[in-house]
């Protein structure tokens, strides 16, 4: 079955294994107090913070539900660089919109090993900010 991609890294496809993904908009603003006594606010920027968190995401993609990009991925992603492009359709049938963000923390933990298949399984947590 051939589903779409709702997320994408730098044009890689990144597993929904166990993903859960949480967009929040951090606003800048400035208050300007007027001479008739009233308030104006002017807003500056509005800028996207993703954070994404696996659950038990495997080391090697023939182990995840879709076989997409995952642990190694990302933990390369977090050694290697500090910006990153970031591709989300945000609504139905919209499209992927494109973000320019940099890595804000990283942090993975390791849940099991399976000694036979020689996979590791992680907790992964990631925080991209917009530019």
């Amino acid at each position: 079955m051939d589903t779409n991609s709702l997320f994408k890294i730098n044009g890689t496809l990144i597993t929904e294994h166990g993903r859960k993904l949480s967009i929040s908009e951090e606003i800048a603003a400035n208050d300007v107090d007027l001479a008739s006594g009233h308030r104006r606010r002017f807003f500056t920027t509005n800028k996207k913070s993703f954070q994404i968190s696996w659950t038990y995401l495997p080391d090697k993609v023939d182990k995840s539900v879709d076989s997409k990009a995952g642990r190694t991925f990302l933990f390369n992603l977090a050694n290697t660089s500090s910006t990153a492009s970031v591709q989300v359709e945000l609504e139905p049938n919209a499209g992927l919109t494109e973000y320019i963000c940099y890595l804000d923390s990283y942090s993975e933990s390791v849940i099991r090993r399976d000694l036979k298949t020689g996979c590791t399984y992680y907790d992964v947590s990631l925080t991209l900010k917009e530019r």
